[in-house]
């Protein structure tokens, strides 16, 4: 009886240490065990996005470089793209931060990286969440501005008073998305060691109400993803089908030509194009943020929570895409910005490497005309300056409608003014105009 007594009693020790064994090795796996990603999303965000935020940084350093050269930028509806460029900057090189290094120190369970990616988690979030927001308000700004601009509308201070402009959307930016620094901390992951000893979890603030419901949830998501979509969405429409009516109206004269109407077509296309990026990027995160809405837990549900995770991904991966996608959008659709680029191209960068430039761009710069109209007797002539040899061009302008236009501007001018002065853009030159 004794030894069946004893090998009852080993058998239980041996049932129970190899339960508590399994245990501990359930619970190891379940919260220090490193879970490689999946190799989709390790392309997507590792390689892809790394590789389109690098491209975006360079894109938007250069364009800021060439815009900060020019001092009439600063008081000019480009200081909106100077800051543009900046936001790019800053956002793009936070992706490369938090996403792809993330994904690195887990595929490759390297500690440094851990380490490093922990000490900076915090803020470089903040700062994207923060320059996201930013980037938003100033395209809507720059819209608003446009809008105002080609209806007539009399409002002066947003073109005197950019700065202050620009100054309240990053404030504003800040109000809504810089306490995301205080709203989680970083601390040790129970007995886990390696890339897996540290884990973030929610300050206690944070859950708190109202500031979870009321701020985190309703003030925030509306201030900085509703309300600028559907601000640039009305801006965007409100301005093409304004420069549509002036289009309609404008060929009446003759100074619709072709050469018009691809001015209009351009201004109208590089409008379009930033606003349409903009929110391009930006409508998966509105079906997200809806759908969170509507009903958040069914997101985080088996099935749907892989389509949660990449969605968003790509929410981040498209943001960082539309940045990269502006400089190429200026130099297709805006001539002053392309002329200043193609410039700094050849006096800065291929002077110093010692390239000979491509004598193919300098024909499709932008240059500025200084032309008078005089009253001959028999309509407005335009006298070009002297070139080189000192011989000037002598050409009529417009039709006979447009010169009895044209007279009657400038008698209503001249009744104000003794002397003015008019600029006309063409399709890639800017006309002066003084009236004598």
């Amino acid at each position: 009886m004794s030894s069946s007594t004893e090998i009852a009693d080993t058998s239980e020790n041996v049932l129970s240490s190899s339960d508590g064994y399994s245990y501990e090795d359930e619970w190891w796996e379940m919260n220090c065990s490193i879970i490689p990603p999946e190799f989709n999303r390790l392309m997507l965000v590792g390689v892809v996005g790394a590789v389109i935020a690098f491209i975006s940084v360079c894109f938007n350093t250069f364009l800021f470089v060439v815009l900060c050269r020019n001092p009439r930028h600063r008081h000019s509806h480009l200081v909106y793209l100077m800051f543009l460029s900046v936001a790019d900057i800053f956002l793009s090189a936070a992706y490369i931060l938090l996403f792809p290094v993330n994904l690195y120190m887990d595929y490759f369970a390297s500690e440094l990286l851990a380490a490093a990616w922990w000490s900076y988690m915090r803020i470089m979030i903040t700062i994207s969440h923060v320059f996201i927001s930013t980037s938003a308000f100033l395209i809507c700004a720059a819209a608003f501005e446009r809008y105002i601009t080609i209806s007539k509308i009399a409002c002066q201070f947003a073109r005197h008073h950019r700065l202050i402009i620009i100054g309240a959307c990053i404030f504003i930016a800040i109000i809504a998305k810089g306490p995301m620094y205080f709203e989680f901390e970083v601390v040790p992951n129970a007995n886990c060691t390696g890339v897996t000893s540290l884990t973030a979890i929610p300050s206690e603030f944070s859950e708190s109400e109202p500031y979870k419901t009321a701020y985190k949830f309703w003030f925030r998501n509306l201030l900085t993803v509703a309300l600028p979509f559907i601000m640039c969405f009305y801006l965007n429409f409100a301005i093409m089908h304004r420069l549509r009516i002036q289009h309609l109206g404008a060929k009446l004269f003759r100074f619709a030509t072709s050469e018009h109407r691809q001015n209009i077509r351009a201004a109208t296309l590089m409008l379009v194009a930033v606003t349409c990026s903009y929110l391009a990027s930006n409508l998966l995160n509105v079906v997200v943020y809806t759908w969170e809405l509507v009903d958040k837990e069914s997101l985080l549900s088996e099935n749907i929570r892989p389509l949660y995770t990449l969605s968003s991904d790509l929410v981040s991966l498209l943001t960082v895409v539309a940045s990269a996608c502006r400089l190429p959008i200026y130099l297709v659709c805006n001539a002053r910005i392309r002329c200043e680029i193609l410039d700094y191209v050849d006096n800065c960068v291929l002077t110093h490497l010692h390239i000979k430039p491509y004598s193919g761009l300098g024909s499709k710069r932008c240059r500025a005309t200084t032309v008078r109209y005089c009253d001959t007797g028999s309509g407005y002539m335009v006298y070009d300056a002297p070139n080189k040899k000192g011989e000037r061009r002598v050409r009529s302008v417009g039709t006979g409608l447009d010169r009895v236009v044209l007279s009657v501007a400038m008698g209503s001018i001249k009744a104000s003014q003794s002397t003015t002065h008019l600029t006309i853009p063409l399709n890639n030159n800017a006309m002066i105009i003084q009236e004598e």
